[in-house]
């Protein structure tokens, strides 16, 4: 087992580059977000997959691994420092990464206007109340909710806007 290193792909061949390192037998991990937008002619919501960090993956490497990176097609450097020796990457960093993937954190989906109810828990994404768990007791309208929190020992009902929440399972 190596260390995880930051290595840098040729423009939009992330893909490409994974496929390389599997080949290879080295392992490697290209954090994604999803992202769901509307077509502009159909109106129809479409879900599509793209690349955290466009250009770079996380490869885990030892010694013996650099040699097969210049042979690489889809493979451009290893980050490094001002004197060019590689930097690894702690690996409970790659792993925080993969969990908030797993999570969700980095997707960009559609506001749950319709999706949401009375009842339904949601986590509040940015602003003060950020990473909180709360409890929808109305929605109001297309642009927000009342949500009840847990506020100074007491449970409080505030307004937040659907931009600042996602829905939990």
């Amino acid at each position: 087992m190596g260390h995880w290193y930051v290595v840098r792909t040729r423009a939009g061949q992330q893909q490409k580059a994974t496929l390389e390192f599997e080949e290879n037998g080295i392992a490697v991990y290209c954090p994604t977000m999803r992202r769901e937008t509307r077509h502009f002619q159909t109106k129809k919501w479409i879900m599509r997959e793209y690349p955290l960090f466009t250009g770079y993956v996380f490869a885990d490497l030892r010694i013996s691994d650099f040699g097969t990176l210049r042979e690489m097609r889809s493979v451009l450097s290893v980050l490094a420092d001002g004197g060019g020796t590689p930097v690894p990457v702690a690996g409970n960093i790659v792993e925080n990464i993969r969990d908030a993937q797993e999570r969700g954190d980095f997707d960009v989906l559609r506001p749950p206007v319709r999706r949401l109810k009375a009842g339904d828990t949601v986590q509040v994404k940015d602003g003060p109340l950020s990473g909180h768990y709360v409890s929808v007791t109305s929605v109001e309208g297309r642009r927000a909710i009342k949500a009840c929190v847990e506020m100074f020992g007491s449970l409080r009902e505030v307004e937040i806007g659907l931009e600042s929440i996602r829905r939990v399972a």
